[in-house]
C-alpha cells in the first residue's frame, strides 16, 4: 500500500497561511512591547535624573539665597544709618542674631569712615564654629584676592570666584554688596561708600549634595564660572582648584570632554546616558546653580535604576523566535505554491534557523547578569567616598558609631582552575592605616570562601603622614558555585572576597584606589597584564561591595550589622575562548553530522546491512566524543553543548527507523520515495530547528 504524502493535503496551504499570520502578529506585538519597555525605562531614568539634578541645584541655590537675602537687607540698613559710627554696633548685633550667615563684614572705602582712619573693615566669622573678630587692611590694593571689594564697587552685588582658605582648610566664596552714604545716593549717581561681604564655606554650601540619593556610587560636583572644580567627594581635587582643561586629561574625569555642553553659558539642563559616557552603569546630568554661573554635574549609579536584564534577554528571544517562525512559514508557503524548490526550501530554512540561533547566543551574551542589583561597583575615588558617606549615614540612622575605613589593595599574579568549582590565586595584598587608626586598628587580612589559604607578611613600613603600610603575599584556593550549563559560550565571575579578620570589629575595608594608575573595569587595575589564563579571556575586573546578610550574630554583642554588612570583593570576569571548544568539541560534532547526512544521501545506493553498520559506527564515534567532553569538564550538570550529542543519538535512531521503513516500502511496493524525501529534504531543517529550540531553552 502506498503511503500518501501529507504535503499534498488541501489543508496544508490555509494552515501555513494561518500560522504565518499568527507568527507575524506575534513578532509585531513582541517588538512593540520591547520598544515600549525600553522607551519607558529610558523616560523613567531621564525623569529621575532630571528631578535629582534640579533639586540639588535648587537646594544649593536656596542656601545662596539665604545669604543674599540677609546681606542685602543688612547693606540697606547700613545705607539707611545716618551716623556711620553706629555701623560697628549694627554689625555686632546682626552677626549675633542671624544664624544663616557664617561671617559678616562692613568695609569702608579708605578714609570714608573717618577722615583720619584709612582702613575700617571689622570682620566677624564663625566658619569653624569659634567666633572671631578681625579688622581687614590693604583691601584697596589691586590684588585678585580683594575682588570681593573692587568688583561690587563697579558691578554691584556679586558672588566671587571660590578660593582656597588654608587657615581653615576650606574652600570659600564671598557674596559682596555695595552700600551708600544715604538711601537715595545710588539713584542720584553717587559712588558706593563701601561694601558688605559675607563669606561662606563651600563645605556648608554643598552639604546638600552629599545628602542627595544618587545611588551608592553616585555623586555631585560643582564647577565655578571660571571652570574650576569647587566641590567633589575627593577634597584633594578641590583643594588644588583644578581647572576643567587639566581635569579632562585624567582618567577619572575623561567623561567631562564628552559633556562639554554643560559649560555653555546658556545651559538650562542636559542629560547624558551611559553610552555617551562609555560607561553603561552611570548617567550624568548638568544644570546651572541659581544666582550664580556655577555648573552642577550629577553622576548617578545604575543601582538607582533597576533594569531586569533577564527580562530584556527573554523579550529579545521572544522577538527572535516569532521572527524565525514567520520566515519558516513564509518559506514553507512559497514552497507549497511552487515558488521555491525543495532544495531552496532546505537551504533557506537551515540558514534562517542558524542565524536565529546566532542571534539568541549574542543576546544571551550581551544581556547576561553579572552583578546582583544590590552590589555596588567602585571604580573611582568619588564613588568610594560617596559609598563611605552613604554607609556612614546608614549606620547613624541605626545609632551605630561611624566605622573605621581601612584602605586595602590587591594585585593578582596568577589564576588557575583547580577543578570545576575551585580556583587557585596568588598575588599581593596590603593595608594602609592612617595615623589615628594605628592605635585602634590592628592590620589583619583574610579571605572568605577559601578551602586553602596561605598569607605571609611581606613588608611593614611607616608612611610619611604618620600612617602604617602592611603588605602580605597570598596563595589561596577559593571555592565558588560556577554555572557551566552554557558551555562553551559561558563566562565566569570570580570573586575574591576580603575579610577584615576581626569578627565583630567596626571596620570596613575600602579599596586603596590611589595605588593604581588606571581604574576602569577594562583596565583590570589589580590583575597582572602577564597573567596566564589558558582557555579564558580576561574581560574586566573591579572592586565592588556585596551586602552579606547573616541570620546570626556569631555570639558577639558587637556584631551589630549582620543584615547590612558590606563585604569588599575584587571581581574578575572571564569569558571562555571559543577557538578551543570549537576545535575540540564543535568541529567533531560538525563532522559527525556530515557523516550522518552522508549516510542519509547514500541510502538509495546502500544495502540495508551496510547502512546500519555505517550509522552504528557514527553513533559509536559520538559516544566517544561525548565521553571526552564529560571527562574534560568534570561536572555533574548537563551543559548546553552536551545536548547536541543527545540530539545526534535521537536523530540517528530516527533515521534508522526511516531507513527501515524505506527498505520495507521499497520491497513491498517498489516505491519508497516519501521516506527518501523525508530523510534527504528534512534532515538539515530538523537538525537546525532542534538546535534553535535547545538554544532558546538553555539561554531563556
Amino acid at each position: 500500500m502506498r503511503v500518501k504524502d501529507p504535503w499534498d493535503n488541501q489543508l496544508t496551504k490555509p494552515l501555513l497561511t494561518l500560522f504565518l499570520f499568527i507568527s507575524v502578529c506575534g513578532f509585531i506585538i513582541n517588538s512593540f512591547y520591547q520598544i515600549q519597555q525600553t522607551r519607558s525605562f529610558s523616560e523613567d531614568v531621564r525623569a529621575q535624573v532630571k528631578a535629582q539634578t534640579l533639586n540639588a541645584a535648587a537646594e544649593v541655590g536656596e542656601e545662596l539665597e539665604k545669604i543674599m537675602t540677609s546681606v542685602d537687607r543688612f547693606a540697606r540698613e547700613v545705607t539707611a544709618t545716618p551716623d556711620k559710627t553706629f555701623v560697628l554696633k549694627l554689625l555686632e548685633d546682626e552677626f549675633a542674631v542671624n544664624e544663616d550667615i557664617y561671617s559678616l563684614n562692613v568695609t569702608f572705602h579708605p578714609y570714608q569712615y573717618q577722615h583720619n582712619v584709612r582702613y575700617f573693615s571689622p570682620y566677624f566669622e564663625r566658619l569653624t564654629g569659634i567666633e572671631r573678630k578681625y579688622n581687614l587692611v590693604d583691601y584697596d590694593k589691586p590684588y585678585k584676592e580683594f575682588s570681593w571689594y573692587h568688583r561690587p564697587l563697579k558691578e554691584g552685588p556679586i558672588w566671587t570666584e571660590p578660593y582656597y582658605e588654608p587657615q581653615n582648610n576650606v574652600l570659600m566664596t564671598t557674596y559682596s554688596v555695595p552700600f551708600y552714604q544715604y538711601k537715595n545716593a545710588k539713584r542720584e549717581g553717587k559712588l558706593p561708600l563701601g561694601v558688605v561681604p559675607s563669606d561662606i564655606s563651600l563645605d556648608h554650601l554643598t552639604a546638600s549634595l552629599k545628602e542627595l540619593d544618587l545611588g551608592l556610587g553616585g555623586y555631585g560636583i560643582l564647577f565655578s564660572e571660571q571652570q574650576n572644580l569647587i566641590s567633589h567627594p575627593v577634597f584633594s581635587h578641590v583643594r588644588e582648584m583644578e581647572n576643567l582643561g587639566d581635569l579632562v586629561s585624567e582618567t577619572e574625569f575623561a567623561y567631562l570632554s564628552k559633556i562639554a555642553g554643560c559649560f555653555e553659558k546658556d545651559l538650562d539642563y542636559l542629560f547624558f546616558n551611559g553610552e555617551t559616557l562609555d560607561n553603561s552603569e552611570h548617567y550624568a546630568a548638568c544644570t546651572k546653580v541659581p544666582h550664580t554661573n556655577w555648573t552642577l554635574i550629577t553622576r548617578m549609579s545604575s543601582d538607582m535604576f533597576y533594569m531586569d536584564r533577564d527580562e530584556r534577554r527573554q523579550n529579545n528571544i521572544h522577538i527572535i523566535a516569532w521572527g524565525a517562525a514567520s520566515f519558516i512559514f513564509l518559506i514553507l508557503l512559497m514552497t507549497k505554491i511552487r515558488k521555491l524548490t525543495w532544495t531552496q526550501n532546505n537551504i533557506l530554512l537551515s540558514v534562517t534557523l542558524i542565524l536565529s540561533t546566532s542571534l539568541v547566543l549574542e543576546f544571551a551574551r550581551s544581556f547576561k547578569t553579572l552583578e546582583q542589583t544590590d552590589n555596588v561597583v567602585i571604580t573611582t575615588q568619588a564613588q568610594r567616598e560617596a559609598f563611605s558617606s552613604s554607609y556612614s549615614d546608614r549606620m547613624e540612622t541605626m545609632h551605630v558609631a561611624t566605622p573605621e575605613y581601612v584602605a586595602t589593595g590587591l594585585y593578582v599574579e596568577s589564576l588557575e582552575f583547580v577543578n570545576a568549582n575551585n580556583v587557585h590565586l596568588t598575588g599581593h595584598a596590603w593595608q594602609k592605616l592612617s595615623a589615628s587608626q594605628k592605635t585602634s586598628v590592628e592590620p589583619k587580612l583574610a579571605f572568605n570562601h577559601t578551602v586553602n589559604s596561605k598569607i605571609e607578611e611581606a613588608y611593614r613600613q611607616d608612611l610619611k603622614d604618620g600612617g602604617l603600610l602592611v603588605g602580605w603575599r597570598f596563595s589561596i584556593e577559593t571555592r565558588q558555585q560556577f554555572d557551566y550549563s552554557k558551555y562553551p559560550f559561558d563566562h565566569k565571575s570570580i570573586e575574591l572576597s576580603f575579610n577584615e579578620a576581626d569578627m565583630g570589629g567596626n571596620v570596613i575595608l575600602v579599596p586603596d584606589l590611589e595605588s593604581y594608575e588606571k581604574l576602569s573595569k577594562m583596565d583590570n587595575p589589580a590583575v597582572s597584564p602577564d597573567i596566564v589564563l589558558d582557555e579564558w579571556l580576561l574581560k574586566s575586573s573591579y572592586f565592588k561591595y556585596r551586602f552579606e546578610s547573616y541570620n546570626t550574630d556569631f555570639g558577639l554583642d558587637t556584631f551589630f550589622n549582620q543584615n547590612v554588612a558590606p563585604e569588599l570583593n575584587y571581581n574578575i570576569n572571564i569569558e571562555r575562548e571559543f577557538i578551543g571548544p570549537f576545535v575540540t568539541t564543535l568541529l567533531p560534532v560538525m563532522v559527525m553530522v556530515c557523516l550522518l547526512y552522508a549516510c542519509v544521501v547514500s541510502m538509495k545506493y546502500t544495502p540495508y546491512g551496510d547502512l546500519r553498520n555505517n550509522i552504528t559506527a557514527v553513533v559509536f564515534t559520538i559516544l566517544l566524543a561525548h565521553y571526552s567532553i564529560r571527562e574534560h569538564l568534570q561536572i555533574d550538570e548537563v551543559v548546553y553543548f552536551e545536548i547536541f550529542y543527545f540530539l545526534l543519538y535521537l536523530v540517528s535512531s530516527l533515521f534508522m527507523l526511516i531507513a527501515h521503513q524505506y527498505y520495507k516500502a521499497k520491497e513491498e511496493t517498489g516505491d519508497g520515495r516519501i521516506y527518501k524525501r523525508l530523510a534527504n529534504i528534512w534532515f538539515w531543517p530538523v537538525m537546525t530547528i532542534s538546535i534553535f529550540i535547545i538554544t532558546i531553552l538553555t539561554y531563556y
